[in-house]
Parts: structure tokens; sequence; C-alpha cells
């Protein structure tokens, strides 16, 4: 249980205790991105660095770079499945075509993905992610925020407070999707705020470790299934619309219960005639915010009062 709630990317982490050997970064080949470039072709290094003239890490992560800077780096073409690219700075990364094996942004960087595939996305400090096509294995928010409204996501789309090694919560992750596909995990993790306003909801939805899901759309209805599903959660069944028109009928999603581990993990079904726009500041609210433990409690009391 407890693997999950520092980190959600097992093999990112492996891949990079394999890399970081003692005097190990010494091996490691760089090519830096310090100025407005275009990729087209394979990389062919460890590490694509964007915002950065010079350097290196040390065995402990720290960075060793020189020459800061914030380009905007268009990726149009080439495959490499091992080049990680960092992002750091106010850089701009767009991610047309091609593929890259990780992406890591850090600072107030941006990431966009409009097509091309990469492994591994993880946001950190203040970056955000923007999707609109392409293919993504998983996009790990732990950044500001990070927009979902086209593209697929195969294995893992996670909002997830920006933790660290100890599971210290140093503030949340937004993120919201307004389409796409996605297969895999749809979790919210350590105190993560996940808003689903459409998109093919096909993977497994999780409020976890004092994660949030908030459903937005029409006639959304929760049922609660099972209350110790799997010893660990409470099961429920959602049906309704949600606010792009998608349908869902009897869509399973499970909660973390209290006292099983960090947090308080919930969702709330936020019905509304209002159809939001992707980066838009206001949703209208024409109906009541209603939570899933609150929604079950009303249902029990409701059955309750029914008895003979």
């Amino acid at each position: 249980m407890n693997a999950t709630r520092y980190f959600t990317c097992a093999a990112f982490c492996a891949a990079l205790s394999l890399s970081f050997l003692p005097g190990a970064h010494a091996q490691f080949t760089y090519t830096f991105f310090p100025t407005n470039s275009t990729i087209n072709s394979d990389i062919g290094t460890d590490f694509a660095t964007v915002g950065f003239s010079g350097g290196s890490y040390d065995d402990n992560f720290n960075r060793h770079f020189t020459g800061p800077s914030s380009p905007t780096i268009n990726v149009i073409g080439g495959s490499n499945d091992v080049v990680e690219m960092d992002i750091f700075h106010y850089s701009k990364v767009n991610l047309i075509g091609g593929s890259v094996g990780f992406m890591v942004a850090y600072d107030h960087s941006n990431v966009n993905i409009s097509g091309g595939s990469t492994s591994f996305l993880l946001s950190f400090d203040q970056s955000t992610v923007n999707m609109t096509g392409g293919s993504i294995d998983e996009l790990d928010g732990q950044g500001k925020k990070v927009t979902v409204s086209g593209g697929t996501i195969t294995s893992q789309l996670a909002a997830n407070s920006k933790t660290d090694y100890m599971g210290n919560s140093l503030g949340s992750s937004i993120v919201d999707v307004y389409g796409g596909n996605l297969e895999g995990k749809i979790a919210a993790y350590n105190d993560g705020i996940l808003n689903l306003f459409g998109g093919s909801l096909d993977g497994d939805i999780y409020a976890e470790f004092g994660g949030t899901v908030n459903f937005y759309g029409n006639g959304l209805t929760a049922s609660l299934i099972d209350s110790k599903y799997n010893n660990y959660f409470s099961l429920y069944s959602l049906s309704g619309t949600l606010a792009d028109g998608t349908v869902l009928t009897d869509k399973n999603f499970q909660v973390l219960n209290d006292g099983v581990a960090y947090g308080h993990a919930t969702f709330n079904l936020i019905n509304s005639a209002a159809v939001p726009e992707p980066g838009s500041t206001a949703f209208l609210l024409t109906s009541i915010i209603t939570s899933g433990r609150l929604l079950a409690m009303r249902r029990r009391k409701n059955a309750a009062s029914s008895r003979p």
C-alpha cells in the first residue's frame, strides 16, 4: 500500500536507481538546450537538459549546471527510448512528434503534448502540463497543474501532491480532464485533486491517501456497493452524464477507507447544466455538491426509515 503513497512510478525509480550509482554521474552524457531549438532526430545521450548550457548531476541528484535560460523546444521527430528530458526554469517543450523516453518538468516550466509519445511524464514544483494529443504511458502530476483534453494515457494518470520521500505534504496538484482516452489507472493521491469533466474513462478510478476525485456533469449519482472492498476500499457505482456528454452507466470507482493510511480520501458529485471549457477559471454550479460519504449516509438513512 505505502509504495503508491510516496511515488507512483516504479519503473522510473528503478531506472534512476540503476543510473545513479556511486560515481556514476561521470559516465552520463548530456545534450544541452539553452536556446530555442527544434528536435527532429535522435538525441543519442542519457539526458537532454533544457534550460542550461552545461554541467551535470551528482550522486545525490544535486544540480551542477551552468548558464540558466528558458528556451522553447519543439520536438517534431526522432526517437530514443533511453533519453530523459529534464526541463527547468520557465522553459517550454512542445512534443509534436517523435518520442522521448522520460520527461521531467521542474520549476515553472511548461510541457505541451499534441503528438508523438513518451513513456513517462512527471511534473514538479510550479510546472504545468497540457495534453491535447499524442500518447503517454504514465502521467504523474506533482506540479501546479495538468490539463488533459485529448490523446491517450495507457497506464496511469495521477494527481499527486508534491511529497518528499518521507511522505510529508509540500502542496497539492490539480489535474483537470476534459477529454482523451484514459485506459489505465486514474487516481488522486496525497491531497491531489482530480477533476473529471469528460473523456473516455476506461481505466479504474481511485481516491487514495487523502486524494479527492471530483466528477462534473448532470444527473450524476453514486451507490455504495461494498464498504470493505478488498479489505481497504469502499467500492461505488457511478451513473449519469459527464460535462462533455459522456454517459456513464454503473462505472465502478474506489475510495480508500479512513484508518487504512495517511489522509482522508473522498469524492464529490458536482451536477450543473454548464459545460466548462478547458482552462476556464469559473464553473457555475446550479445544484449542490454532494460528497460520496454524505450520499451514502442518506441512502442508508432512507433505507432504514422505510423498514417496517
